[in-house]
């Protein structure tokens, strides 16, 4: 009992020290990070805060992969969810959660795919699991839609540029994907064109020039999966 109470402890001790982190990255960016300034928010010395994690990059990364993690739960859920009848339609739905978790969650979102933290590199087998997580859903559904017919990829969405081709290949072949390169091709496109909408909204760029950021955002994702050789039926 007294074992499983000291995991508990230490458990949420670990999440208020996460948690502070984040407050100081909310108030002073990615680079105002350090375990001086979370032991000092939350009255500790700061060799303790080395008990739960070894290092800043430690806890940097134990951020990154709960970030990475929250976002692929809130994609799979709205994948799972979608009472849309077509796969384009549930992939819609998976691309609408993307954004609502990236303006709910600006802090995780910033801190996985904005600045980079001096010095800091991440570790690809603490890290990598989660990032596929959060890909796997849009492009399950793309090759979903491809296989039923509902997607036939057009011009110029169905030319590959060699190298890109090349690597995506490779990608696919080292990780034993079981879906098509242009299913890898097309998710990796809608991956960078919402990361545009979505980084301008997050530091306020884009509100005043559209109006309604989340139809906008839902008329351009739309657009672009039409283009691409989606039939949408929602």
């Amino acid at each position: 009992m007294a074992r499983k109470r000291n995991e508990e402890l230490n458990a949420a001790t670990a999440d208020a020290i996460k948690q502070a982190a984040r407050q100081l990255m909310a108030e002073e960016g990615t680079n105002g990070l350090s375990v001086r300034g979370i032991a000092k928010v939350l009255d500790l010395t700061p060799p303790a805060i080395y008990h739960y994690f070894a290092s800043l990059d430690a806890l940097t990364t134990a951020l990154i992969v709960d970030s990475f993690n929250a976002l692929a739960d809130a994609l799979e859920f709205a994948g799972s969810n979608s009472t849309a009848p077509t796969a384009g339609g549930k992939l819609l739905d998976v691309i609408l959660a993307y954004r609502q978790w990236a303006v709910d969650n600006p802090i995780g979102f910033q801190l996985i795919y904005g600045n980079p933290i001096p010095g800091y590199v991440a570790p690809a087998d603490a890290t990598v699991p989660a990032v596929v997580r959060t890909f796997v859903v849009s492009v399950s559904f793309l090759e979903e839609a491809l296989q039923t017919g509902e997607l036939v990829p057009v011009e110029p969405y169905n030319q590959i540029p060699p190298v890109v081709e090349a690597r995506l290949s490779d990608l696919i072949s080292q990780n034993q994907y079981p879906i098509a390169i242009i299913s890898m091709y097309l998710a990796m496109i809608l991956w960078t064109q919402l990361h545009g909408i979505i980084y301008l909204e997050i530091y306020n760029h884009i509100q005043f020039n559209v109006g309604n950021v989340p139809i906008f955002y839902e008329t351009q994702m739309r657009n672009m999966l039409t283009a691409m050789g989606l039939k949408m039926t929602r």
